[in-house]
Parts: C-alpha cells; sequence; structure tokens
C-alpha cells in the first residue's frame, strides 16, 4: 500500500512502561493543520475498505454517486447502531497496520474490511497479521517474521485503553492463528491479490517451514499525552 504522509507525524515517546514496570513501544501522532496531508489520510483509509476501480464500477453499478456509495453501503457511520464502535475498530486496526508496515518495514495484507458482508461486520480472528521475509527472493527461511497483533482502541473519550486486556487477548492467538493465516490467504486471493496470498502462505505450516513467531498487543488511545505509567 502507499505510504501515507501523515506517517511523518508519528513520532516515538519514550519511557513509558505499564504497571508492571515492563516497558512499552509508545507513539503519538503529532498532527498539524495541513488539509492536503489530511485529504490524502482520508483516501488512504478509504481505500483500505475498497479500491479505486471497484469504488467507481460498484457505485456505477448501485446507480450511486461515490460519495453516497461510501456511506450508504461500505463505511461505517457513527449514526448508525454499532457504527461508533466498527469505526474505532476500524481505524485502530489500520493505524496499527500502518505502524507496522511503514515504520517497522513489515508487509501487512489490507483484506479485513474490503466486501464485508456488512459495515459494521468484524471479521473474528487475529486483528493485524505482519511479515517479514529473510531473503530477498522472498524464499523460505527460518529468519522469516510473523506478528500476530491483537488491537485495543477507546477513540471517542479521554481514558487509556487497557493494554493489559490486549496482551491478555493475544495470548490467546496461537488457537486460532492459522485459521487467520488460512483465511487470509483466501480472502487476498479472491481479491485477486495472488502474488501476496501466495507470500502469506509460506506462514501456514510452521513445523514444515519454521519462521520466528511473535505475539504482539496494540492500544489506540485519543488522549493526546501518555503518562509514564499505562
Amino acid at each position: 500500500m502507499e505510504r501515507p504522509s501523515y506517517i511523518d507525524w508519528i513520532v516515538e515517546e519514550t519511557g513509558i512502561t505499564i504497571k508492571d514496570g515492563i516497558p512499552i513501544k509508545c507513539y503519538k501522532i503529532d498532527y498539524k493543520e495541513d488539509e492536503a496531508i489530511f485529504d490524502e489520510w482520508a483516501l488512504h483509509i478509504r481505500r483500505n475498505y475498497i479500491e479505486d476501480e471497484d469504488l467507481l464500477l460498484d457505485a456505477e453499478i448501485n446507480g450511486m454517486s461515490i460519495e453516497q456509495y461510501l456511506r450508504e453501503r461500505i463505511i461505517p457511520q457513527r449514526d448508525e447502531p454499532l457504527g461508533p464502535t466498527a469505526r474505532s475498530g476500524d481505524i485502530t486496526e489500520i493505524i496499527v497496520a500502518d505502524l507496522l508496515e511503514f515504520i517497522f518495514d513489515y508487509s501487512v495484507p489490507r483484506y479485513k474490511m474490503k466486501n464485508r458482508s456488512g459495515k459494521t461486520t468484524s471479521q473474528q480472528g487475529t486483528d493485524v497479521i505482519a511479515y517479514k521475509f529473510y531473503n530477498s527472493d522472498k524464499s523460505p527461511n527460518e529468519k522469516d517474521e510473523l506478528i500476530a497483533t491483537e488491537v485495543k482502541g477507546v477513540l471517542s473519550s479521554n481514558t487509556y485503553v487497557p493494554i493489559k486486556s490486549a496482551i491478555v487477548d493475544s495470548q490467546k492467538d496461537d488457537h486460532r492463528l492459522a485459521r487467520s493465516i488460512d483465511y487470509c490467504r483466501k480472502r487476498l486471493r479472491e481479491l485477486g491479490a495472488t502474488e501476496e496470498s501466495n507470500e502469506v502462505k509460506r506462514f501456514l505450516l510452521k513445523p514444515d517451514n519454521n519462521y520466528k513467531l511473535s505475539f504482539a498487543a496494540a492500544a489506540v488511545s485519543s488522549r493526546e499525552t501518555a503518562d509514564d505509567i499505562i
């Protein structure tokens, strides 16, 4: 996915720990009043839901303007049942996916929000899957990496997201990771992302093709500042 300019606003805040004294990576979106970047960011978010060519065709087939189609069929709205919850969950996952892809240089499949059965329907399983190949030709190597991330977010209040609940939930991922990877592989294939689907397939059978597996927890809050201890 194309790198959005808002990534330049992301800065790391050091010295942040959870209550057990364990240090965590903490980042802040130090945004500026720049309408051009806001517009680009909005386009980036929309492309997580539907690609440009699909949007044009689908809106035309349904006899709607692009804006009408997005509001009525694609993007959860705040005045709809479960709309605010879905919007919060979606944007949280997008931000974490962007962090993994554009800050940590992982490949992150963008498939969960595309062609959903309902605007507020969230696919079960691992929230964000990210991977990295050790070899430049992407041939299997035991130093390949896969990260399975559980994401929590509260974007409508000044409270912290309970990062510990994300940590606890991430520890359950080993029971559903294989299903999540296989679902990701099939969805990418259905979306026409054949090359990406084949890349994900490499991570299905760990005993046969070993790799580094990490379970991660991520939380996003709308608070402007973070205390030293979360």
